[in-house]
């Protein structure tokens, strides 16, 4: 059963090297095992997963997940897909959120956010997942989304320091504002341009406007939350 998992760690995450014949069961336990022998090595550790070997459908990411919980102290931050060195890049500003989460109260929803919802908080806001059509996420400082925005989002509220907001897809969000400023999608065009659905945008002030570029370490630096 060993050979049925294995783990390969790096600077900030795991990855899983799973058999592609054995049936799901069997690798649940795998999982299990050995996670539940290492629980002390990765003890209270905040990390993304990456999966080769394996195709998983999201029923069996949710069990593997739960597993791993289950029989660890690990938070997985996110599951990293194809394009790893983009998903990897936000996972860094994630991680700075959290390691000051107690200076700026950075909270995060491990979810998707829903219809109708509203998610609130002072401080940071990490989304483990997509703020759907007619939900709506507000922060006085800086969100992340490790998804698409297809609600609305507002980051910077009340505060007159530089915010941003960062997602895996703008293109259908309902309304996207920073500080005072407010994105409205049915006065303009998409806010995403077609063939750059996949990689990781920030929206920001920029010269006195609202504007949207790729995600960088240079846009982190004109922050003050992270």
């Amino acid at each position: 059963m060993n050979n049925i998992v294995m783990i390969k760690g790096y600077k900030e995450g795991l990855t899983l090297q799973l058999d592609n014949l054995v049936d799901f069961d069997t690798l649940l336990r795998a999982v299990a095992q050995k996670f539940e022998s290492s629980r002390s090595f990765f003890k209270d550790s905040s990390l993304a997963l990456s999966i080769e070997g394996r195709w998983l459908s999201t029923e069996e990411e949710k069990a593997l997940l739960q597993t791993i919980e289950k029989h660890s102290d690990i938070n997985i931050i996110c599951i990293l897909g194809t394009d790893e060195q983009t998903e990897r890049k936000i996972l860094k500003a994630v991680k700075r959120v959290e390691s000051q989460r107690d200076d700026n109260n950075a909270r995060f929803y491990p979810s998707d956010v829903g219809p109708d919802e509203l998610i609130e908080c002072e401080g940071s806001l990490v989304v483990l997942g997509d703020v759907q059509e007619g939900g709506t996420v507000s922060a006085s400082k800086d969100i992340i989304i490790l998804g698409s925005l297809n609600g609305s989002a507002y980051a910077g509220v009340n505060d007159r320091n530089p915010h941003f907001i960062a997602a895996f897809n703008f293109s259908n969000a309902q309304k996207v504002k920073v500080g005072d400023m407010l994105y409205h999608p049915i006065k303009k065009k998409a806010l995403v341009p077609q063939g750059h659905k996949n990689s990781v945008k920030v929206v920001h002030i920029k010269n006195g406007v609202l504007a949207l570029d790729d995600y960088s370490g240079d846009i982190l630096k004109n922050v003050t939350s992270i």
